[in-house]
């Protein structure tokens, strides 16, 4: 516990004084957010270029909402860096807390009642309000009312409280540890670094995205409020998953029994198929949800999959019947859940999301192989090597498709022009974001000083592409830290991803089983979040490998984000979750590992 409160402040200590040269310059370089509002329009300063002054009057008179934006990008400037280490320092509070024995509701409310307040001093903006609407949660005086998301958060920590005898039980939770040391302070520094990067952006990028650090302070509050809450929450969570998901095994298992193999896969592609329309009707034109809800999917069902494969049932299955007829019946319920995920990704055209479904799903494929190889042969060596010579094909085979294929789809064919030719393509992105790495010195430009919009004087930004803070966040990076330091924080994260996880292995054989928790016998819960853990960890550094190799023109652009670093609320939250999920394991098994 002290070695992780340690490493916590010296990831604050490291990157606060980075902060403080944002907040020195806090209208930015080019004077973009000095002023004041005068009768519901802001001011622009003087001392922005004429062409930035009408860009920014524009954007400013298009995106008003009643909120003094410059007033309130100022006022984040200055105090960012202290709102980051409070909330990491709360959040390292709640978490040491949330390993206690029973403490899932009254840490609950005590989460809910921390982010609240919070939230009300730091101003922070409701995140899932309309549109670019922002609902700050205090008003520019102290005496204001809270908003409505602040008073609900108070009054469910006070219910909570009071119902506490009656939730004792459903939530009742054993003592928790650590997973990995380095887990909490790992997530301390990559959110740190993003928000230094958000900054400068907001302060001194493209004048479209001055306003990314507001909607970020949100996104990041949300993270936080997110991680927490799962924290306590994580066994009761793990025991709702194991009840509904078997419900849906047994029955799914009946029903199989009753129409026979052919009727069973019948209903499996009825199924796919009703399914994918389903997302195509109703999610077709929210990609950010539907590449996260898909997502899920495939992290949950990967994982059930893996939980069950480890039964005595499915090793008779492995071994009974021809080779390839046992292949196909032990790896049906892995196929089901993949072709769903890629049916509902063609359907809703989010194809940077199905590059990486489909590369993490290789890795499961060969990894259910694999088991099927060992359950059927016992040599584990062979298994092994199995797995590792069909995923790499499996790499080679999908990148191969996609510069044959993707040409079918407008945006993907757009992409690989800019790819082959990013001089003469119509989208002048990748060479933008090749010139910025090779122009950045070999330490960065350093925060604050990054020149986001290139060194010509023009009456737009020539610099790095609008989509800089999520797309090529990799390139971000390089401007303002330098290669070396880019390079170091991408494999750091690899590591940090593995560490994560390294001690679920020994906190859990992986296989549903009884154990011992007091004077009762119960179904061992962390099998299933470690298998949730792992597969959330392979997408992960699936869509690492993806969005860098993007940014260093291997393969075409894809629009995904940086983990943890990039702007996006529904990918931050997501991988919030999944890494509150991840930092504890059950006390005595395999937990305070580095």
């Amino acid at each position: 516990m002290l070695i992780e409160a340690a490493l916590v402040v010296a990831a604050i200590a490291l990157l606060l004084p980075w902060f403080s040269v944002l907040a020195s310059h806090d209208a930015g370089r080019e004077g973009r957010f000095a002023g004041a509002a005068v009768a519901g329009h802001p001011v622009t300063s003087p001392l922005a270029s004429p062409p930035a002054r009408v860009e920014a009057r524009a954007d400013r008179h298009a995106a008003f909402d009643g909120v003094d934006k410059d007033a309130a990008m100022r006022a984040l400037l200055r105090t960012a860096g202290w709102q980051w280490a409070g909330w990491m320092l709360l959040g390292l509070l709640l978490l040491q807390t949330s390993r206690r024995p029973n403490a899932a509701v009254l840490g609950v409310a005590l989460a809910l009642a921390a982010w609240a307040l919070a939230a009300w001093t730091g101003r922070v903006p409701w995140p899932l309000s309309a549109g670019h609407a922002l609902t700050l949660a205090r008003g520019a005086g102290w005496l204001a009312p809270p908003p409505a998301f602040v008073t609900t958060m108070l009054g469910v920590a006070v219910a909570l409280v009071g119902a506490r005898p009656w939730l004792a039980r459903p939530l009742a939770t054993g003592a928790q540890a650590p997973a990995s040391m380095l887990a909490y302070p790992g997530l301390v520094l990559l959110t740190g670094i993003g928000w230094l990067v958000l900054l400068d952006l907001s302060a001194n990028g493209p004048p479209g995205n001055r306003y990314l650090a507001l909607y970020h302070h949100g996104h990041l509050w949300l993270g936080m409020t997110t991680l927490t809450l799962v924290a306590f929450l994580r066994a009761p969570i793990g025991r709702a998953l194991m009840r509904t998901l078997s419900y849906i095994d047994v029955w799914a298992e009946r029903a199989s029994l009753r129409i026979g193999s052919a009727g069973s896969m019948a209903v499996a592609i009825a199924a796919t198929t009703l399914l994918v329309a389903l997302v195509g009707t109703l999610l077709t034109n929210v990609r950010q949800l539907t590449s996260e809800i898909g997502r899920l999917w495939l992290i949950v069902g990967a994982a059930w999959f893996f939980f069950l494969r480890g039964t005595p049932l499915t090793e008779r299955i492995a071994r009974s019947g021809t080779s390839l007829a046992s292949l196909v019946r032990y790896v049906r319920p892995l196929l089901f859940v993949v072709g769903v995920l890629v049916g509902a990704m063609i359907v809703t055209r989010d194809m940077g999301p199905l590059l990486i479904a489909v590369y993490g799903a290789g890795a499961f494929v060969a990894a259910s192989v694999a088991m099927w190889a060992y359950q059927r042969r016992g040599a584990k060596a062979v298994a092994y090597v199995l797995a590792v010579v069909l995923f790499i094909g499996w790499i080679v085979a999908v990148t191969a498709t996609l510069f044959r294929v993707a040409a079918l789809d407008e945006v993907a064919a757009a992409r690989l022009e800019n790819l082959a030719a990013p001089l003469a393509s119509a989208n002048d992105q990748l060479a933008l974001v090749t010139w910025f790495q090779r122009a950045a010195p070999a330490n960065g430009f350093g925060v604050g000083a990054v020149p986001w919009c290139g060194f010509g004087i023009a009456a737009g930004c020539a610099g790095v592409p609008a989509q800089i803070q999520s797309d090529y966040t990799f390139t971000a990076l390089v401007g303002t830290f330098g290669t070396t330091a880019a390079w170091a924080l991408t494999l750091g994260v690899a590591v940090w991803l593995h560490l994560v996880i390294a001690r679920h292995g020994k906190a859990t054989s992986g296989e549903p089983r009884f154990v011992r928790r007091g004077p009762r016998r119960v179904l061992d819960d962390q099998a299933l979040l470690s298998w949730i853990c792992v597969t959330w960890v392979v997408l992960a550094l699936c869509q690492l490998a993806v969005t860098v190799a993007g940014n260093l023109a291997v393969i075409p652009l894809t629009g995904v984000t940086f983990p943890f670093v990039s702007f996006g609320m529904t990918s931050l939250v997501l991988n919030m979750a999944m890494l509150g999920l991840a930092l504890n394991v059950d006390a005595g098994r395999g937990g305070a590992g580095g």
